[in-house]
């Protein structure tokens, strides 16, 4: 039985619109920067010809005429604004429905919820934090949590939980491996460049949708959806953030820190991005605090982890790189307070106190147990730039290793897209211009670009202006097509509340109410028409 998700291929067969898996040699050494490739012109074919002699096509998230559903699904039209799922059977007509009760009992395969379900529990959740109460609510029966009295989060689940190994403590690596790891991996580079005849494409689907397999319309879908990944992600999160917090608590009180609950939550971290990494990205945004170096160590970790895995980077290095990114600004802790929160512009004599808070770090990360040596490296080199003007060393060039560079990156990403005591934050694509402009002397140009494909130019969470003139906020990216997201609209074209917010996939063409496809117009910067994140659900 042929593997659709693993299909050998021939070479000489290879078409626009598959998606190739893997080739029959390592992905290190071609011309392709990721493993897995979306074959969008006939150069591609040229390359891999010139390779390969096979390679293994994934057909569930090839395109056009190239696709084909696992066939342990159901192709059923999905209402998201509401919990009703329908499927219609294409030889008899009929229609069958499934209401979701929210009282069912939990561990029930069947209970799903949708992404406005998960805004409202999560909103819900927040309110219940922030006035102290501890009582059960409806999101522990979405979210399978419930809270202890000394605050701990405890997951009700039937699953068996997996084991979490503790991260040993390593010797120091030899700095040369990064250096060689930079330049191999640097000197790559990809194409973007597309030549895909979208109204073929448009065609094979209208064909295919009069196969007679028993449905009448074949969709794409991203498996699992963004809101079913973040219920079963939320009670790791919580773990996270309390255990952030205890950790922020411990250095004010100068007392040792303790890492064992934080690698613990890491772990399914970063299993969970290998999933779905928009649910801890949406995480990061729906449960932000008042404190400022709190949430951007909690998105410093989620993105430079989620970058890793985009990447293809190692496990180990994705949570390695989760943990720097908790831990490469602990050394606030030692700078006085009103220094940190100045509305003013510092001065130099107080420049050169901020940036002795990598030095505190470092002696804080050394007094701490199970930290490896890829963490410290990273903590240290996070604040270098590749042209020597960084700090506290003055590396440049190679002398940074690839995770130093990633996480100087991701840092500067996140202070520039959240709100601070003395600016605004500004939204996707101004943050990607500036740091754009720093090409080539501040920050690795290659490493930039895959900066821009992992966010795409609407990443989740982004407003966005659609040719409908309706407002919508992107729920989650489609790997295959970052441009053609799955969008929850929130405005109607007069700009008025979606009292029942549809959620559509751009992927699969869907068509406004005028008979045109669905497209997006233009990013919108946070809070246009005073939407935010904490108000989707309203």
């Amino acid at each position: 039985m042929t593997d659709i998700r693993r299909e050998k291929t021939q070479v000489s067969l290879l078409d626009i619109g598959m998606f190739v898996c893997e080739l029959d040699r390592p992905w290190l050494g071609t011309p392709f920067l990721l493993e897995g490739l979306l074959i969008e012109d006939d150069e591609q074919i040229t390359t891999i010809t010139s390779l390969c002699e096979f390679v293994y096509v994934d057909r569930t998230v090839s395109v056009g005429r190239h696709f084909t559903a696992a066939p342990k699904e159901q192709v059923a039209i999905k209402r998201d604004g509401t919990i009703n799922r329908v499927t219609i059977d294409a030889n008899t007509g009929k229609r069958t429905s499934n209401s979701i009760n929210k009282s069912t009992k939990l561990g029930s395969p069947n209970v799903k919820f949708s992404f406005l379900d998960i805004l409202k529990e999560i909103h819900s959740g927040n309110q219940a934090a922030l006035s102290g109460e501890t009582s059960s609510t409806n999101s522990e029966a979405v979210f399978k949590v419930q809270y202890l009295n000394d605050n701990t989060v405890v997951e009700i689940s039937d699953d068996k939980s997996t084991e979490n190994t503790t991260l040993a403590t390593q010797i120091k690596t030899d700095f040369s491996n990064f250096i060689t790891g930079l330049t191999s991996w640097g000197g790559k580079q990809k194409k973007l460049k597309s030549s895909i005849d979208k109204n073929a494409l448009k065609a094979d689907l209208a064909k295919n949708e009069n196969r007679h397999d028993g449905y009448k319309i074949t969709i794409f879908d991203e498996t699992p959806p963004v809101e079913d990944e973040i219920a079963a992600i939320y009670p790791i999160y919580e773990k996270s953030q309390l255990a952030t917090k205890e950790m922020f608590e411990a250095l004010a009180l100068d007392h040792e820190i303790d890492l064992t609950k934080i690698h613990e939550a890491l772990d399914g971290m970063v299993e969970s991005i290998e999933r779905n990494p928009d649910a801890l990205l949406w995480l990061a945004k729906l449960k932000q605090t008042d404190d400022y170096s709190y949430n951007h160590a909690m998105s410093v970790s989620i993105t430079l982890m989620a970058l890793a895995n985009f990447m293809s980077l190692p496990k180990k290095q994705v949570k390695d790189l989760g943990l720097a990114g908790l831990l490469q600004d602990i050394g606030k802790a030692k700078i006085p307070t009103e220094l940190l929160h100045k509305q003013d512009k510092i001065t130099h004599d107080e420049f050169e106190i901020l940036k002795k808070h990598v030095e505190h770090a470092l002696a804080l990360l050394e007094a701490t147990e199970n930290i490896s040596s890829t963490v410290i490296l990273t903590v240290s080199q996070h604040h270098e730039r590749i042209d020597g003007s960084g700090y506290p060393y003055k590396l440049s060039g190679n002398q940074i290793s690839l995770t130093g560079q990633m996480a100087g990156l991701i840092d500067t990403y996140c202070a520039l897209t959240t709100n601070k005591v003395y600016a605004k934050g500004v939204y996707n694509q101004i943050a990607l211009e500036e740091i754009h402009s720093l090409r080539g002397f501040k920050f690795n140009g290659v490493l930039i670009d895959q900066l821009v494909q992992f966010l795409g130019m609407y990443p989740v969470s982004s407003l966005v202006d659609l040719n409908s003139g309706e407002v919508g906020v992107v729920i989650q990216q489609n790997s295959v097509r970052r441009l053609l997201p799955r969008i929850m609209i929130l405005l109607n074209p007069d700009k008025t509340r979606n009292e029942y917010p549809a959620i559509i996939n751009l992927i699969n063409s869907p068509l406004t109410p005028s008979g045109e496809p669905y497209k997006i117009l233009r990013g919108l910067p946070p809070d246009s028409y005073g939407l935010s994140a904490n108000n989707y659900y309203a």
